[in-house]
């Protein structure tokens, strides 16, 4: 409780500087990036390879069939929580909850073109146009209601949140409808259908979501013409592409938050798999669930019988957790999925062959912005290879997207010295740290 008091005051803090006036689309992105880098320094990233990058893949395929005013960047919040939300600057955040609780994409897909209907709409930025308190109550609410849910919620509302704020925290109807419009014709033209928002709202309606959660966290009113007027717009078919990993993805999402609240006490894929051992996903399901207890034996023999297309993939992670480095990469080297290259790295990285590691890394390095772990390890792995300069800089770039100001300051002021402050790279580097406000200093 007394992390989400801070995380509140930081974001009240915040919500003092966003002035009552139209935002300008740069003011809007500036007052999105501070509450990002107040999210990442304050609540627990998602940082699992297989949720990010399939989610990342999922916001390129949406984002390629719209125009928006701002780059999308969408965070996987670690949270058993059933939530999704945005703020200003076309920043997305999705509690990875949500997806151990959906049934399929579709409904994944329909949530994130949901909230991405938000942001090209700027329903956000004109509630803070309307409202001066706006950052501080809207999302704090929303952070807190995520992290630790009722609790929180009530300290929110004890910290001078009364009725008639909590109602401005509300999107008009008209705003829920728009959003209901465009996110599912966009999910539609990305090949999802346009039913999957429609499915998850009523899935959480027949699940008592509308009790457990007022109002969908006071942002997304349940109202059954919404339901409505989208089963009425969109016909259901079969969408297009390739979907075929994203039931393990939803396996893989549920086992972990077993494991994170349960200590994996009691798993229902385990109990799916004895039941059925030709079932592909109940058999990862049960594999991964031995691997994170430490019974490599058993996650083994389990995977390296799963008829999945993707036994190479998941067979490939576990050998890495039991320290089978060398088999690890004869299994994982014809792997097609990018999250498949980098398991191969992490091997390179076990078997010592910093070489093959750097430069298989250095091959994703596109994919670091929104997963920087990559970041951290290239940093780390160059570092000891005597690449101080790089290894400061991979360093800096990771506790910069992790919101550690002083720590990114330190590294790319370290790597600055290193290139010499007249070199391309330098040059390249003190621009960066000239964007890093003094104020994030910690």
């Amino acid at each position: 409780m007394k992390k989400c008091f801070t995380i509140i005051v930081i974001l009240a803090f915040i919500a003092t500087s966003v002035p009552a006036r139209a935002l300008t689309n740069e003011e809007e992105l500036k007052y999105g990036k501070e509450v990002y880098l107040q999210i990442a320094r304050s609540v627990p990233i998602n940082n699992d390879p297989y949720m990010s990058f399939y989610l990342n893949d999922m916001r390129l395929r949406l984002e390629s069939k719209t125009t928006m005013p701002f780059p999308l960047v969408v965070t996987i919040i670690d949270s058993p929580e059933i939530n999704a939300f945005a703020t200003p600057g076309g920043y997305v955040y999705i509690a990875s909850g949500l997806i151990a609780n959906c049934d399929n994409e579709e409904e994944v897909a329909g949530v994130m073109a949901h909230e991405f209907a938000h942001v090209k709409k700027r329903h956000i930025a004109k509630m803070a146009e309307k409202e001066k308190y706006f950052t501080a109550t809207m999302v704090a609410t929303m952070l807190a209601a995520l992290l630790v849910g009722d609790a929180a919620r009530g300290a929110v509302m004890a910290m001078g949140m009364g009725g008639a704020q909590a109602a401005a925290l509300k999107y008009s109807r008209e705003d829920e409808e728009e959003a209901d419009r465009e996110g599912s014709t966009l999910a539609n033209a990305a090949g999802y259908g346009g039913l999957g928002i429609s499915d998850f709202l009523k899935k959480l309606r027949a699940g008592g979501g509308d009790k457990l959660y007022p109002q969908y966290l006071l942002t997304h009113p349940y109202h059954e013409s919404r339901i409505i007027a989208l089963e009425s717009m969109w016909a259901r078919k079969p969408t297009s592409g390739t979907a075929s990993l994203f039931p393990y993805i939803i396996a893989r999402a549920k086992v972990m938050q077993n494991y994170k609240t349960s200590g994996l006490a009691d798993n229902i894929l385990v109990k799916r798999y004895a039941q059925n051992s030709k079932d592909p996903v109940a058999a990862y399901g049960a594999s991964l669930y031995y691997s994170l207890k430490g019974d490599f034996e058993k996650a083994l023999e389990i995977a390296r019988a799963n008829p999945s297309p993707y036994r190479d993939l998941f067979l490939g992670e576990i050998l890495i957790s039991a320290n089978k480095f060398s088999e690890a990469v004869d299994v994982l080297k014809n792997v097609e999925e990018k999250v498949g290259r980098y398991y191969v790295a992490r091997a390179y990285e076990g078997m010592g062959r910093t070489d093959l590691a750097v430069a298989t890394y250095n091959s994703m390095a596109q994919y670091a912005p929104f997963y920087p772990d990559i970041y951290y390890r290239m940093g780390m792995m160059l570092g000891r290879t005597g690449d101080e300069a790089a290894g400061h800089k991979f360093l800096g770039l990771y506790y910069l997207s992790k919101g550690n100001y002083a720590l990114a300051r330190t590294n790319i002021e370290k790597a600055i010295s290193r290139y010499g402050i007249n070199s391309r790279e330098g040059i390249e580097l003190m621009r960066l740290l000239s964007t890093m406000d003094d104020k994030d200093k910690k």
